[in-house]
C-alpha cells in the first residue's frame, strides 16, 4: 500500500520471533515504535481502568512523536482521544472489556459499583463511536450495534493453518482444549466433562501469566487424573497433541469468534463449542457439536468422536483455510484503501 508504519505496542516484534510465530518478517515493515506497557506488567487491581488510562496516554504518545494520517487499533479497551477519532480504524473484538462481562462482575454487587464508572467513561468520554469499526465476527457486529447503535464490518480474524499429514493411525479418541488459562474462559466446565468422560484422555493447551496463575493452580488442584495440562507448550507440542487428537473442546460461553475453533478444524479436529457466540451466530459449528450443559456436550463429544474419518479431517482444513492469514491480509488492505480513497 506504500505507507509507512508506526507502531504502539507492548513488546517490539523481532525479526526472528515473529518468523519463529507466525512466518512473517515484521521488523522490516516497522518505521517508529513506541514502547506501550504489556498486559502482564498491569498492578493486579482496578485492571480495566489501568488499561484505559494507559492505552489513552501511549496513544497520545504515538501521535505526538509521528505525523499520523491514520491510526488503526487492534488491542481492546482503548480509549480514543478526540483529535484523531475521525482518523482512526478500530478492531473491536468486544465493546465490553472481556474482564468486567466475567459472572464474577455480574453477579456482586460491589464489582456492579466497579464496573459504573467504566461503563460511564466509555460513554461519555471515548470517541471510539466517531471511529470506523470493524470486527471479528456478526455476533459481535450485533453486539456492537446493541451496545453502542452503530454499525461495523466483518473481518474475520487470521486463523493458525497446518499442512501435517492427517493420518487415521495417529488420531485417537483425545479430546483437547486451546486457549488461555483465564477465568472467562470457564475451564471449570471442561474439568466437569472430564469427570463424566473418566476413560477419555483430555489434554488443555494454555498459556498462563503471573496474575492469572493462582487460578490456574486451582484448575490443576482439582483436575481429574484423565486431565494433562500443557503449559505455555511450544508451537512443536502443540502440533503433537492436535496431531493424535479427534476432538477441541471449547469452553466459552459467548465467544466473540474463536481463532481456537478455526484452529483445531486445520488440525482436522472436530471442535465441540458452547451454544452461543460466534460458533452459533456465525455457523461456525454445526447444531450437533454445540451444547448447552454438561449433558450435551457428553453427547456432543461422543458424536464427534463417531463422526470423526480422514475425509472428514481433510473437509474441515479445507473449510479453515477460509480464516486464513492471507485471506485476512487482502481483506484488510481492500477495507483500508477504500476508505483511505473515500476520505
Amino acid at each position: 500500500m506504500g505507507c509507512k508504519v508506526f507502531l504502539c505496542a507492548s513488546a517490539y516484534p523481532k525479526r526472528e520471533e515473529t518468523i519463529k510465530r507466525i512466518g512473517i518478517d515484521i521488523e522490516d515493515s516497522i518505521d517508529g515504535f513506541v514502547k506501550a506497557i504489556g498486559r502482564n506488567e498491569i498492578l493486579p487491581f482496578l485492571g480495566a481502568y489501568q488499561r484505559m488510562v494507559y492505552t489513552y496516554s501511549f496513544f497520545k504518545k504515538l501521535i505526538k512523536e509521528y505525523n499520523l494520517d491514520f491510526v488503526l487499533v487492534t488491542g481492546g479497551s482503548t480509549l480514543i482521544p478526540k483529535s484523531m477519532a475521525d482518523k482512526t480504524i478500530v478492531y473491536v473484538h468486544y465493546p465490553v472489556d472481556l474482564e468486567l462481562m466475567h459472572q464474577r462482575y455480574l453477579n456482586n454487587k460491589m464489582k456492579k459499583i466497579y464496573i459504573k464508572p467504566w461503563l460511564f467513561i466509555s460513554n461519555n468520554l471515548d470517541y471510539i463511536k466517531r471511529s470506523t469499526i470493524i470486527t471479528n465476527s456478526n455476533y459481535t457486529r450485533d453486539a456492537i450495534k446493541t451496545a453502542w447503535g452503530i454499525d461495523a464490518k466483518v473481518i474475520f480474524p487470521p486463523c493458525p493453518q497446518y499442512s501435517f499429514p492427517l493420518a487415521d493411525q495417529v488420531k485417537k479418541n483425545i479430546v483437547c482444549s486451546l486457549g488461555r488459562f483465564t477465568p472467562e474462559k470457564n475451564y471449570e466446565m471442561i474439568l466437569q466433562i472430564a469427570r463424566r468422560q473418566s476413560d477419555t484422555q483430555f489434554e488443555l493447551i494454555g498459556s498462563i501469566t503471573p496474575d492469572k496463575f493462582s487460578y490456574f493452580e486451582k484448575l490443576r488442584n482439582t483436575a481429574p487424573k484423565n486431565v494433562i495440562f500443557h503449559v505455555n507448550a511450544s508451537l512443536e507440542d502443540k502440533i503433537g497433541v492436535l496431531k493424535r487428537s479427534k476432538v477441541m473442546l471449547h469452553s466459552f460461553i459467548g465467544e466473540h469468534f474463536g481463532i481456537a475453533i478455526i484452529e483445531a478444524m486445520s488440525a482436522g479436529l472436530i471442535p465441540v463449542t458452547h451454544d452461543s457466540g460466534a460458533a452459533k451466530a456465525d455457523g461456525l459449528v454445526p447444531r450437533n457439536f454445540r451444547y448447552n450443559d454438561i449433558d450435551e456436550a457428553v453427547t456432543s463429544i461422543n458424536d464427534a468422536f463417531s463422526s470423526w474419518s480422514i475425509n472428514e479431517a481433510q473437509r474441515l482444513r479445507q473449510y479453515a483455510m477460509r480464516f486464513s492469514a492471507e485471506s485476512f491480509r487482502a481483506n484488510i488492505k481492500s477495507f483500508i484503501s477504500n476508505w483511505i480513497k473515500s476520505n
